[in-house]
């Protein structure tokens, strides 16, 4: 991805954004509000299934995207 308006280049991943811990008020691994790229799910050892990730024995919801990599100028 080209941004012309900053003249950066990005390497575009497939990631998801963490949104709320599914059945629990509070977040025991602090993933709530942060994006993890698919292949740091995979090293964690977290298992995404739709809108979901269960990571540990804690499910969460997440919305799919994508996380940019800066390329060198």
């Amino acid at each position: 991805m080209t941004l012309t308006e900053l003249g950066r280049k990005f390497a575009m991943a497939p990631a998801v954004c963490f949104v709320s811990a599914t059945g629990t008020d509070h977040d025991p691994y602090d993933l709530v509000g942060r994006v993890k790229s698919k292949e740091a799910l995979e090293s964690m050892g977290a298992e995404q299934f739709a809108n979901s990730v269960i990571y540990n024995d804690t499910a969460y919801d997440v919305i799919d995207g994508f996380i940019g990599d800066p390329l060198p100028p």
